[in-house]
């Protein structure tokens, strides 16, 4: 990686110009000659009479837990005899959908833990409504049917029919169909319907106009899959069985997407009206506003939980435009070689369709090659007939000009696009392809952006719930035609009403006169701290280094008034300064930062007061890079534009500023007393908390992901320290949901934590996890507990090994909580807490809106506890976790999620520009298979991050 922090993805080949044509596109093959099209095989014949498969079970849901794969049992096409436990799967190929492999295998070791008791009962009891609404659901046995659907090319061979023309030739064809059975379809390759479909057993034929021109499709109904009792829904909701009904909640949430298909873009649970405008976000995207509907499983039955979504799609613009958007450029005046290597991984993947052939082709972008009058080609040679080297050699710029028109940018570069399953080029002109209309995108947003999304998506809670309560109503689920073929009725009239409580709040210990114990009381999720930190540190060398442009008369004078009313401010919380600062201004460029931060660290500066004046993200990034891996320099960055409004108020600024600051010089600012929240609290117990999370779970050697665990340090835990790690497979791509390296870090900290305690080892030990995907917590309990029982047994060797509470935190969720007082719908207090009625019918989880919510509607955590040694009570996890999130030592009040894991997840961030070191990279097998289908947890390469020695262990990503 460079100085800068910026890593570079390999360069990819060019593709080779051999030579071909076709007609929509020059071609160049990178295969033996081959059908132009990519061809799929032909459809296999429909079985004589449907017949149900029996096969391993196949995971498919949303559940955050796998079903324990069942023996295989025939199925029984007799409703009475069938039994609702046995799962079958198709008997197609495994490329039926396509799901990025996982390095880590499927597993059942561990079994999460029920519910220890009815649920707690500290705090003020309070009503709440939530954005559940209930459900009636009639039994009723629903049969599982494959289909494959197959547009019919101008060739008379079958070709696999897009998404929307899938959905399209099954609305048409059932409409058309003479007792055809309701159905419903999942826009892949599975209907669902309550009759046998015995007499459609040959392939449907059905022909309509598509884009001015007719096009043939084919239906094939393959074969009975499975047969599911919808009864198995309140078996798992009374407890009687505790296997998740995966395919019953499938079956029900595709039945609910029917009826607004046609007006609204489904992306799994979210759902978009395709005629509304985007909203412009300045770089050829647009964000679109929509809804969440998903089905839950609760102990009061199941609910409907709706609410309002947000996200990014590509504007269908001609590409030219599109990229002269994105890049911030007239990209017609021609692109280095630089800038197209970045553009090509942000629009690598992207769907693209032709504007020159009269009809809608669509290819999805691989890259981009030569400009348009330097690739050439065999005119005629486009199949398995053509012979290159016979014809005349003609460019792609010549070839559009005699065939199509002249182009009007022949010296830009030719997008390569891909068709179907074939492999070699197709090359289009820029300007003679769209985007498709709603692609999504996850690219990340720049600040401008974030702030336009933010003004839209942050809603207050009055008006979230009215806007939540249009949908509902707009949906008109009484009046679904599909709901009525399994009598489904939703109670819509109001959100649910549930029971909650509000959890006291901790006390806040800081230092007052004599050094003697003062409280903070907590208001309302925060206090204010009227005396000095619980421990500081003199500061006996220190400066202010400026970055940015030549200083004028007024940023001087602005530095100075800073630099004179600091020491003062910051010794009212007992941080003393004991020197006059050094000032220095610098350009905000690479050399200056690196030998200015270089000079202050041999200067042996305890602190660095970093001041940016309109500089770019990077060199942010940079001084950090510098100050926090190779010169082991504290620094606290400030913007001069924050710097100068708060002149006025300086008062309230340092006392933001001193919290970072304290915490960065190995100090703690205020404590806690966690143990004051249990009923039994003892001397002899010494607890540590973890906090782990990981970026992102997929990953490759381009893209790593980045693990981050963090560790409590001293006997309050007040004090925290981190290991990173990077993870990625040696080759392609693949999804790593566990922290492979998990032992190693823990054992680090462990011995970190020994050190501070005057050699003892924790007894109790909590450990928060963030960033687990729905469906993923069985993997992430079998591996990390056991790689964290691993690091016990290094460690404590023969001695008693602590107790471990194993807690998954969740805080992408869509259940809100509102209340109502009489006039108006507000956000709920800090500190309430939902166990009953919303949640798991039997495991032990909670919701906890631990932050008083500034804007918007307040979003409360999910937190599954899936394994407890310790044996807490549900007041008890409840109370520890509210009071955790009082101990961020970044501020004076309650923050959404519990210290450690917000730790985690600032020094994952912090560390996305650091480097991580190649001497302590842990190699894969040498035998690694390129195959990314065949990786697994020994396939995958992790390195860990160097810190400079002085930082290690210390908080600097606060």
């Amino acid at each position: 990686m460079s100085a800068w922090g910026k890593r570079q993805a390999r360069a990819d080949s060019k593709p080779t110009n051999t030579e071909s044509t076709n007609t929509n596109g020059a071609n160049t093959s990178t295969v033996p000659k081959k059908s132009a099209w990519g061809v799929p095989p032909p459809p296999p014949a429909a079985t004589a009479a449907p017949t149900p498969t029996t096969i391993v079970p196949n995971e498919r849901s949303s559940s955050a837990f796998p079903t324990p794969r069942e023996a295989m049992e025939k199925l029984s096409l007799d409703p009475s005899t069938s039994q609702p436990t046995v799962r079958s799967q198709s008997a197609r190929p495994s490329n039926r959908r396509s799901y990025l492999h996982s390095a880590v295998p499927e597993s059942a070791v561990l079994t999460p833990i029920y519910r220890p008791d009815q649920g707690g009962n500290a705090g003020k009891a309070v009503d709440v409504y939530t954005n559940h609404f209930r459900l009636k659901i009639d039994d009723a046995i629903v049969n599982q049917y494959d289909i494959e659907i197959y547009m019919i090319g101008r060739d008379k061979k079958p070709r696999l029919a897009r998404k929307d023309e899938r959905w399209e030739t099954v609305q048409r064809i059932a409409k058309r169909e003479k007792n055809f059975p309701i159905i419903w379809y999942d826009e892949g390759k599975t209907i669902y319907t309550k009759e046998l479909l015995t007499d459609f057993t040959k392939p449907l034929q059905i022909t309509f106009n598509i884009n001015n021109e007719d096009k043939t499709f084919q239906l094939h109904i393959l074969n009975l899959v499975r047969q599911e009792k919808i009864r198995d829904i309140y078996d798992f909701i009374e407890k009687k069985t505790s296997i998740r009904p995966r395919e019953c909640i499938r079956i029900i949430e595709t039945l609910f997407k029917q009826g607004a298909r046609n007006d609204l873009i489904a992306i799994r649970n979210q759902f978009y009206d395709r005629k509304q405008k985007l909203d412009d976000l300045g770089d050829g995207r647009g964000m679109a506003s929509g809804f969440y509907q998903a089905l839950f499983l609760t102990q009061c039955g199941p609910t409907l939980n709706m609410n309002l979504a947000f996200t990014c799609f590509y504007m269908p613009l001609n590409f030219i435009e599109f990229a002269t958007k994105y890049l911030r450029k007239d990209i017609t005046k021609g692109l280095n070689e630089g800038e197209l290597q970045g553009f090509k991984r942000i629009v690598r993947n992207l769907l693209i369709e032709t504007l020159h052939t009269g009809r809608d082709i669509r290819y999805r972008i691989r890259g981009f090659g030569l400009p348009a009058n330097q690739i050439m080609f065999v005119r005629g040679a486009n199949d398995d007939a053509g012979d290159a080297s016979l014809g005349e050699k003609i460019s792609v710029a010549d070839f559009f000009a005699e065939k199509y028109q002249k182009l009007k940018y022949p010296y830009l570069p030719c997008i390569d696009g891909m068709s179907g399953s074939q492999k070699r080029a197709n090359w289009l002109p820029m300007e003679v392809v769209k985007l498709v209309p709603w692609e999504r995108s996850l690219k990340p947003l720049d600040s401008v952006q974030r702030s336009l999304v933010t003004k839209k998506s942050v809603i207050k809670p009055d008006q979230r719930y009215a806007q939540i309560m249009n949908v509902v109503n707009d949906r008109q689920f009484d009046k679904d035609s599909y709901l009525k073929e399994l009598n489904i009725k939703v109670e819509t009239k109001e959100m649910l009403k549930i029971k909650a409580r509000i959890l006291p709040p901790p006390e806040v210990k800081y230092r007052g006169q004599g050094n003697s114990e003062v409280t903070e009381r907590v208001n309302f999720g925060k206090w204010t701290i009227r005396n000095r930190f619980y421990t500081t540190r003199d500061i006996n060398k220190w400066g202010m280094i400026y970055f940015g442009s030549k200083p004028n008369e007024n940023i001087i004078q602005a530095l100075k008034d800073f630099e004179t009313r600091l020491p003062p401010l910051l010794q009212r919380y007992g941080i003393t300064i004991k020197s006059k600062p050094i000032t220095i201004a610098k350009p905000a460029n690479k050399d200056d930062i690196e030998t200015t931060l270089n000079n202050a660290s041999k200067d042996k500066w305890q602190l660095a007061i970093i001041v940016l004046n309109n500089t770019l993200d990077y060199v942010y990034d940079y001084v950090k890079q510098c100050g926090n891996q190779r010169y082991g320099l504290v620094t606290q960055c400030v913007s001069f534009q924050t710097l100068e409004r708060n002149l006025s108020k300086l008062d309230m600024y340092v006392q933001n500023l001193s919290q970072k600051i304290n915490a960065k010089m190995g100090c703690i600012n205020g404590v806690v007393n966690l143990k004051a929240a249990l009923s039994r609290p003892s001397n002899e117990d010494l607890f540590m908390f973890f906090g782990a999370d990981v970026t992102h779970t997929t990953c490759s050697a381009e893209r790593p992901s980045i693990a981050a665990v963090v560790g409590s340090r001293d006997p309050t835990n007040s004090l925290y320290a981190a290991r990173l790690c990077e993870q990625y497979p040696k080759l392609g791509r693949c999804s790593m949901e566990i922290i492979k390296d998990l032992d190693k870090m823990i054992v680090e900290l462990l011995h970190l934590f020994a050190r501070s305690c005057g050699n003892r080892l924790p007894n109790k030990i909590v450990f928060y996890r963030d960033g687990v995907d729905d469906g993923q917590y069985q993997k992430v309990l079998d591996n990390e507990v056991a790689k964290i029982k691993q690091a016990f047994r290094t460690i404590y060797i023969n001695r008693t090994q602590p107790k471990l509470t194993f807690i998954i935190v969740k805080k992408r969720h869509n259940t809100r909580f509102f209340v109502y007082d009489g006039q108006s719908t507000k956000n709920v207090e800090a500190g309430t807490v939902v166990d009953q009625q919303i949640t798991h019918p039997s495991q032990f989880d909670f919701y906890l809106c631990s932050q008083a919510a500034l804007m918007g509607t307040s979003r409360p955590a999910l937190y599954h506890v899936l394994h407890d040694e310790i044996g807490f009570t549900s007041d008890e996890i409840q109370q520890l976790t509210y009071w955790l999130c009082h101990t961020d030592a970044r501020c004076s009040k309650a923050v959404s999620m519990p210290a450690p894991i917000h730790y985690a997840h600032l020094a994952a961030y912090a560390s996305r520009t650091f480097d991580f070191d190649d001497s302590h990279e842990q190699e894969c097998d040498d035998d690694f298979v390129e195959n990314a289908e065949s990786v697994s947890i020994d396939d995958i390469k992790t390195k860990l991050m160097v810190l400079d020695p002085k930082m290690e262990n210390e908080m600097w990503f606060v």
